[in-house]
């Protein structure tokens, strides 16, 4: 017997055959555009042409759109489709932006920084050509989709049987568990690989490019926010770092550790930047120092000696961080965090104090009563912190470890008037014009035009200027006694990447793909005259150190100088004088490389500077595996060890 319904419930069609055709159309179409999105994004970003497990992803996708045979309204199944494609065009330019900014690639995650960090957007950094790919995209889908609907989807009311529904709804049902059943099947090892995959976050690089944009991001959704609370007891494996020949060297003595902001190498001058310069002649400098982390990544990893795969979640945990520089010192050391900044930044008031920190001293420490700056290019200059940090600093009589982030050399450098003002009234340009016609400075952008060449006389003052800061640290650490028994260490957070600097500076040209590991240098240098005259007496010849080294050094070169034994597998990096080649991981980018090689997996070699051997290859490879083990300890460390918060 045949049951009227009504039209407002179900788009009336005349027979299966003709409801199937149409619905076919529909996911046909969805499909050609998905694919289309992510070929265009794939080729956006550096990837091949499709996913390399594309299987998974064309079940994923037909699965996502064969909901609408059971949406008997076309029109509503439309929208629903054009939601889905307008999403996946949405990741597209988010992803085209992000990649062309900061060579990263767009993660969720990202959403825990709305609220606190969203005001150091810059919008120089917006890709427009990507915004017209996206509009391009939205106006050939309305194009197409009108013309489908004109000519194959208008259809009279026709009367439907509950026969005919069941079909539809059968017809859905043998789809869908075909696609599950081959999608689960432990007998095709790309399905198994793939539900067992839990280094999304750790290799997301490598997995956008394996799985594609719906296949990744529907595992990324699952794991950063349905992952089931711990449950259980963790041991944590524990392996002493073997010793360096320095072990114990510097005990007792005080640390004082300084992230500059984008310090770059070619910054350092003997005239522009003394005080810097002198520690790289007296000290140990290290010309090949890499670092591709976010600031606030790599402020924790010179703290801690790692980061996670995912951020920290402070407004809903604490979390233990017993093998930390401050924690493990805080029993012999005054220990203080300095930066001129609000503690909900990227939760570092949260963090640090979890670290370990005694003193944590933010903007309304350093500069109580003073309304904070804001990002228009004039931004507090570490002169003045410095000198406002000195009221704040020895305030026992323990040996001290400090850590200061720095500030007046964060980018854009074509803004803020007032700091420009400054900069002349405290003679830097006039002595930066000085040298250049004395031919002993040349502009590292002298190719480019008069604005790219004013930007980089722009930074050049803010470095030096945090020249004079570290300046009256140094005065005031002589005047005190203290300078001869401090071990300085001081490195860059990342490259200087604003107006793309990193790229016109480096061997690259303006032209660097993100493999290129030459737009990832920063300045790193360690200064302590014992620590020197030690190097020296073993039969070094030089104090500068090619080496291949990252902020992943900076922890655990610290604890082993002060005598401090240490759990290397919470350390991705060794001693600076370990004989171990180092491979970095980048938290940002998810990426292995060296200055010779390059890697999105540990494994596969996407860049070789030069050839470099087999052997090279395979300590590489080897290191790399180290670090993704390790990972996965510290991942289940957090996991397990983390605590909820009770005013949650």
């Amino acid at each position: 017997m045949k049951i009227n319904i009504s039209y407002d419930i179900i788009f009336m069609v005349k027979n299966m055959k003709q409801y199937m055709q149409q619905k076919f159309i529909l996911i046909i179409t969805f499909l050609i555009f998905y694919f289309s999105i992510e070929l265009i994004a794939f080729l956006w970003v550096g990837f091949k042409f499709l996913p390399t497990a594309f299987l998974i992803d064309l079940i994923l996708s037909f699965f996502v759109i064969s909901i609408i045979i059971l949406i008997p309204s076309h029109k509503i199944s439309i929208i629903y489709m054009s939601l889905w494609l307008f999403f996946i065009n949405a990741l597209f330019v988010t992803n085209a932006n992000t990649f062309s900014a900061y060579k990263e690639l767009f993660t969720f995650e990202s959403f825990k920084l709305i609220g606190e960090a969203t005001d150091i957007l810059n919008l120089d950094y917006l890709s427009i050509p990507a915004f017209i790919v996206f509009i391009l995209i939205c106006v050939a889908y309305i194009y197409v989709m009108r013309k489908i609907y004109a000519n194959y989807l208008r259809v009279n009311d026709y009367e439907v049987t509950f026969d005919l529904i069941l079909k539809a709804v059968f017809i859905f049902f043998i789809l869908g568990i075909s696609s599950y059943t081959i999608f689960t099947s432990r007998n095709y090892e790309p399905f198994e690989e793939y539900n067992q995959d839990m280094n999304f976050p750790t290799l997301k690089r490598y997995s956008l490019g394996k799985y594609g944009l719906i296949g990744y991001y529907y595992k990324e959704i699952d794991l950063l926010y349905f992952t089931e609370e711990a449950e259980g007891e963790y041991e944590l494996p524990v392996e002493i770092a073997e010793k360096s020949e320095y072990f114990g060297l510097l005990n007792g003595y005080n640390v004082f550790t300084i992230m500059i902001e984008s310090a770059e190498s070619y910054a350092i001058h003997p005239d522009l930047t003394p005080n810097l310069y002198q520690f790289t002649q007296d000290g140990l400098y290290f010309p090949n120092h890499y670092s591709e982390n976010k600031t606030n990544v790599s402020e924790i990893i010179g703290i801690n000696g790692h980061y996670p795969s995912t951020s920290f979640d402070t407004n809903n945990y604490i979390y233990h961080f017993d093998h930390s520089i401050p924690t493990i010192l805080n029993s012999e050391y005054e220990t203080a965090y300095f930066h001129d900044n609000y503690p909900v930044f990227y939760q570092r008031g949260d963090i640090l104090d979890m670290i370990g920190f005694e003193n944590l001293y933010f903007h309304s420490q350093i500069y109580p009563g003073e309304k904070r700056w804001q990002w228009d290019g004039n931004l507090t200059l570490d002169s003045f912190t410095a000198t406002e940090m000195l009221d704040l600093m020895y305030q026992t009589d323990d040996p001290f470890y400090y850590f200061w982030t720095t500030l007046s050399t964060h980018g854009p450098y074509n803004e803020g008037e007032e700091n420009i003002q400054l900069f002349e009234d405290l003679g830097y340009y006039d002595l930066i014009e000085q040298t250049e016609l004395a031919g002993d400075w040349t502009n590292p952008l002298a190719d480019y035009d008069e604005e790219d060449q004013a930007r980089m006389k722009y930074y050049q003052a803010a470095m030096m200027n945090f020249d004079d800061a570290l300046g009256i640290l140094i005065d005031d650490l002589k005047a005190k006694g203290e300078f001869d028994n401090t071990l300085f260490v001081l490195y860059g957070d990342h490259s200087v990447y604003y107006h793309d600097f990193n790229t016109k500076t480096s061997s690259y040209d303006d032209s660097a793909e993100y493999y290129e590991m030459d737009i990832y240098t920063s300045f790193y240098t360690i200064y302590n005259e014992t620590l020197t005259n030690a190097y020296l007496s073993n039969g070094n010849l030089s104090t500068e150190l090619e080496k291949f080294v990252s902020p992943y050094t900076i922890a655990p070169t610290i604890l082993d100088l002060l005598g401090k034994e240490y759990n290397e597998n919470l350390y991705f990096g060794g001693t600076i004088f370990s004989d171990i080649e180092h491979v970095f991981y980048s938290n940002k980018i998810t990426t292995f490389f060296t200055d010779m090689v390059f890697s999105d997996d540990g494994i596969e070699i996407v860049y070789e500077r030069y050839y470099t051997g087999p052997e090279y290859l395979e300590e590489f490879r080897i290191q790399a595996e180290k670090i993704k083990e390790k990972l996965l300890i510290i991942n289940e460390y957090y996991y397990y060890t983390k605590e909820l918060r009770e005013d949650n």
